[in-house]
């Protein structure tokens, strides 16, 4: 076992217990094998890329999300986290909701500019 694969393995555990899956419920909408599961969380697999998208997929969150176990740099972790569902969010709208979306964000920094937050 590699360090990746325990740290890959705790971050999807962290993630499904946070929103209160069992393996089999994981396993279930990632489309894997519930056992497949419990030897990814306690770090005994070296999923492929597929696995990965899958496991994603099946919470509901970024393949870049999975890989968000960096202790050392928790403010960054958690910056990245923010971006990220920030840029999921964004992308799933047409090119029309996408200009507005960039005006209301520099109004909003314009206005956070002017009061110095």
């Amino acid at each position: 076992m590699s360090d990746i694969q325990i740290k890959f393995g705790q971050r999807v555990r962290e993630l499904r217990q946070i929103q209160g899956l069992t393996q089999e419920e994981l396993a279930e909408k990632a489309e894997l094998h519930s056992t497949y599961i419990g030897t990814i969380e306690r770090g005994e697999q070296n999923l492929s890329l597929g696995s990965i998208e899958k496991v994603a997929k099946g919470l509901g969150v970024s393949i870049a999300e999975l890989f968000l176990f960096c202790e050392a740099l928790p403010s960054v972790k958690t910056e990245f986290m923010m971006l990220a569902k920030i840029i999921d969010l964004i992308k799933k709208n047409d090119e029309r909701t996408l200009k507005m979306i960039d005006n209301i964000l520099k109004e909003i920094l314009k206005w956070a500019k002017e009061v110095d937050v």
